[in-house]
């Protein structure tokens, strides 16, 4: 039974839908509000953004005219229990609200990660769409989640969690995957600044500093870092390989270089490529059998010798995101999620940085981030891209090297850099797992 089917029979046992928050009203949140108003069984009920008239404007382009600009929090609560919708600018409230989820579009990882806390500690379920957030504290906070009984979850619709489909798709079926991955959209050019893509920017109705972190590569390694954790698999070269390879030739590319490819080992890998491959995202996959390796030939999917691709040609962002609302409610699963700690993005000069230079974070002028294997990264003692900004260079750092903690000054008022000395203290210490068996 599909999922709208059954959110709609639980509204008609509880007597309403299922009540969603969200938090952010930019572009993404805009659509993940109008996709909820109409997806059937749940309603959004609540907006918060700094900017309160954008989170208003987000409610009433969906469909909603019966917004109430609440003065307090238990004004909010009242609008809600009354079937109406609400704005407030404090999203780190949320959890406080009778809503059955919290959604979080912000695009920040130091708020991302805040509010996923406030709605854990709260015993409330918590989905981002901010995986910068999941890629450097996402094993605590799902930790947490299992705690307290509550879910958090990265939302559908984004390439890691469509990627994770696949993956247990192909698992389902008994074959053995070798590379999980996605076609990168944009070109790879690490050294980017927002000023480099200023007018590109313009043109797509982009931040600068977010269309940066696609061109520079910062997002593309940040997804595939999180896809690493979700599954277990490894980073087999920092930045991985990145081959320049079309969909006919996926199977036979990204096999071992034993069997022709280019991968040197022969445990599952994340990758990303170029070319036609993007938007999609795909799983390689080995067939150890040679009566299924005939039949799934003759069924024509499309491969080589015994390896085969899976191929999803889209991935649908915010119009998906509702899915892991009813993943959440009605099954109390995580669509997505760190389990283990197998890839850290670090953060690697832009350009030859000064001694006391404050470094701005992703999609900025300074760093760009570098998927690593997570051992490797802790062994070196390497700078996840996600604790850069703010932070303060003690010394000078050249043009393509990954810095350091000794590099920089941390600014420890960040609840952010907190979370991830935590999770690795705990990681440390074995109270959090990084490789489970």
């Amino acid at each position: 039974m599909n999922n709208s089917t059954r959110l709609l029979e639980r509204a008609a046992r509880l007597g309403r839908p299922v009540r969603v928050a969200l938090l952010g009203a930019g572009q993404m949140g805009r659509g993940l509000v109008a996709q909820i108003h109409r997806a059937p069984g749940m309603e959004i009920v609540a907006v918060a953004d700094l900017d309160v008239d954008r989170a208003e404007q987000a409610l009433r382009a969906a469909g909603r005219d019966d917004v109430v600009r609440a003065d307090s929090l238990d004004a909010a609560a009242a609008a809600i229990k009354d079937g109406r919708s609400t704005v407030l600018s404090e999203g780190l409230r949320l959890a406080e609200l009778p809503v059955d989820i919290v959604m979080e579009v912000s695009g920040i990882p130091d708020v991302a990660a805040q509010v996923a806390m406030s709605c854990l500690l709260a015993g409330k379920d918590v989905a981002l769409m901010t995986v910068e957030a999941d890629v450097t504290v996402g094993l605590l906070l799902g930790q947490i989640a299992q705690a307290g009984n509550a879910v958090y979850a990265i939302c559908r619709g984004d390439e890691p969690a469509e990627c994770l489909k696949l993956v247990e798709y192909a698992e389902d079926l008994g074959l053995e995957v070798v590379v999980a991955g996605k076609g990168k959209n944009n070109p790879m050019r690490p050294t980017d600044t927002p000023a480099d893509v200023t007018e590109e920017a313009a043109h797509k109705g982009m931040n600068p500093k977010m269309l940066c972190s696609f061109t520079d590569g910062t997002k593309t390694q940040i997804e595939m870092a999180a896809l690493a954790n979700a599954t277990g698999y490894r980073i087999e070269t920092s930045g991985m390989h990145g081959a320049a390879v079309d969909l006919p030739d996926l199977a036979k590319v990204l096999r071992p270089k034993s069997e022709g490819g280019i991968l040197e080992g022969d445990k599952p890998v994340v990758e990303y490529v170029t070319g036609d491959v993007a938007p999609g995202v795909f799983v390689i996959a080995r067939s150890d059998n040679e009566v299924v390796t005939e039949e799934l030939h003759y069924l024509r999917l499309p491969g080589e010798g015994n390896h085969f691709q899976i191929y999803r040609p889209y991935h649908l962002a915010s119009v998906e995101a509702v899915l892991t609302i009813g993943e959440a409610v009605l099954d109390r699963q995580s669509s997505f999620r760190s389990t283990t700690w197998s890839a850290d993005v670090i953060a690697t000069a832009k350009s030859d940085l000064a001694g006391e230079t404050v470094l701005e974070g992703i999609g900025g002028n300074h760093v760009h981030g570098t998927a690593y294997d997570a051992d490797d990264a802790r062994s070196a003692n390497l700078l996840p891209i996600g604790l850069a900004a703010g932070s303060r260079l003690v010394r000078d750092v050249p043009a393509g090297q990954a810095l350091t903690y000794d590099d920089v000054e941390l600014d420890e008022s960040r609840p952010l850099v907190a979370m991830r000395r935590l999770q690795d203290a705990l990681i440390g210490s074995g109270v959090l797992t990084a490789h489970p068996a």
